[in-house]
């Protein structure tokens, strides 16, 4: 497995060049405590987020009641923008994993910035590459899908090794059961990944790496 092999869906930030990007975080900025809403499902799209700093999720309640944990977003990333490309209301919540700080982009500024500054395709890209990551996360076995997110937590929150999580939002995430996620925890032992009632530790990255070295090539 190459060293380089990135875990995550590359950001906005990535994509684009250094000037769109300060275009979009130059606008007002506001703060967010662990624990609190960015954007709420079923919300007009009248903003996007661009995301400074900080670790979100992002949740869909689907009319059943079930939640699904559809993604970890982390900094250089926007929020909220499907709903403006769509015209429609927002599709999940964003939940702040950490204290985030996020600039507030109108609705026609950002169409506007999609129009004249050529954010189409990055967009596109970022758009098949959250495709991809949502099949990968729910192919193979639960531990490797576990160790697969797992990393891809790490890197997209810049190198954190611990986060407020429980089994059952890792079993929401990977889409399976939450006895199956604690059997793989299990699996991946304690010299890779602690978990406690509210609170996940991954204690080595290398191992994760290895667990899921036959998934990724070479």
């Amino acid at each position: 497995m190459s060293e380089k092999y990135s875990f995550s869906v590359s950001p906005l930030r990535a994509l684009v060049p250094h000037k769109e990007w300060a275009c979009l975080t130059s606008y007002p900025s506001q703060t967010y405590l662990a624990g609190r809403a960015l954007l709420r499902q079923g919300g007009k799209g009248t903003h996007v987020l661009a995301l400074v700093s900080g670790l979100v999720k992002v949740v869909r309640t689907d009319r059943d009641g079930r939640q699904r944990l559809l993604a970890f977003r982390g900094s250089g990333e926007i929020l909220g923008e499907m709903a403006l490309q769509r015209g429609d209301v927002r599709l999940a919540d964003v939940w702040a994993m950490t204290k985030c700080k996020a600039s507030v982009v109108p609705a026609g500024d950002f169409q506007r910035f999609v129009r004249e500054d050529r954010l189409a395709y990055p967009l596109a890209e970022m758009a098949f590459d959250r495709l991809r990551e949502q099949t990968e996360v729910r192919d193979g076995a639960v531990h490797e899908r576990l160790a697969m997110a797992l990393l891809r937590l790490v890197e997209v929150s810049g190198g954190l090794s611990s986060f407020s999580l429980t089994r059952e939002d890792l079993a929401q995430h990977i889409d399976a059961g939450r006895k199956a996620v604690s059997k793989a925890l299990e699996r991946l032992g304690p010299d890779q990944v602690k978990a406690g009632k509210s609170r996940i530790e991954v204690i080595s990255v290398e191992g994760l790496r290895k667990t899921i070295a036959g998934r990724v090539g070479t």
